[in-house]
């Protein structure tokens, strides 16, 4: 027997507390037949002044990280979507492939299962692109998050060009930034010597708004939920291609 509504896969998607932009974008993209079992990392809502808070709040997450995957086991899925980035690319490539070693093994151990993490994923995504070398980022973070993301994709091979963040005051707060602000900070890290464009931060609504930037720009631009999720989705033999939420998931 399988479960109902996710006769295909069933995802726990795993995100902390404070997000709400990660079930609400993957419910938008999620084919027929897949099911979100959407489970939390339980960290304060942060008052985020100043890069010490921040780092503070990525630390939590990490913190809580352990615990929330195994509560999401217990719904006993196909696959688990970490739907966090931040913590993901701190320290660059050694630690993130570390870290994800470490919690594959806790879920299929546990679950039988694998994991999707943010930093991995980005790095198969921009595999599709094989053209890119530079890249324009965009997030929510404070300075100190941003120059975890140049680390962790100059380790991979890839020059960031430029990179701007919304600084965001709290996780919470990430989910009400608008999108001219968001748009704004887009044009700035864009150009010609720019051959992609990056967002990073999961609780920032950007996956309706990479697709139209896409057609307006001529050039791919990757919302890192729509990221996660494809790889999810091709990890998982689902082939589906969805479309409204960018060229990684509509042609890849």
């Amino acid at each position: 027997m399988t479960d109902y509504y996710g006769y295909r896969k069933k995802f726990a998607v795993l995100v902390p507390s404070t997000n709400t932009a990660v079930e609400t974008e993957y419910h938008k993209m999620c084919p027929n037949g897949v099911v979100l079992a959407t489970r939390a990392c339980v960290i304060p809502p942060f008052n985020v002044q100043n890069e010490d808070d921040f780092v503070n709040m990525v630390k939590a997450i990490g913190a809580a990280t352990e615990q929330g995957l195994r509560d999401a086991l217990t719904c006993q899925p196909d696959h688990v979507i970490f739907g966090y980035s931040a913590e993901t690319f701190w320290d660059g490539k050694e630690r993130s492939d570390r870290e994800f070693q470490r919690y594959n093994q806790i879920a299929q151990e546990v679950g039988g299962c694998n994991i999707t993490f943010g930093a991995q994923a980005i790095l198969d995504a921009l595999a599709c692109y094989p053209w890119v070398k530079r890249i324009g980022v965009i997030s929510p973070y404070m300075p100190v998050g941003d120059n975890q993301v140049v680390k962790f994709l100059g380790d991979i091979g890839y020059e960031v060009v430029r990179i701007k963040g919304h600084c965001s005051d709290s996780p919470v707060t990430i989910a009400h930034e608008d999108f001219g602000k968001t748009r704004q900070l887009v044009r700035e890290v864009d150009g010609d010597d720019v051959d992609l464009i990056l967002q990073a931060g999961t609780n920032l609504y950007f996956v309706e708004l990479a697709a139209q930037l896409e057609q307006e720009l001529g050039k791919p631009v990757l919302a890192i939920n729509a990221l996660t999720f494809w790889h999810a989705l091709r990890n998982n033999g689902i082939p589906d291609r969805v479309r409204g939420f960018g060229s990684l998931l509509a042609e890849h």
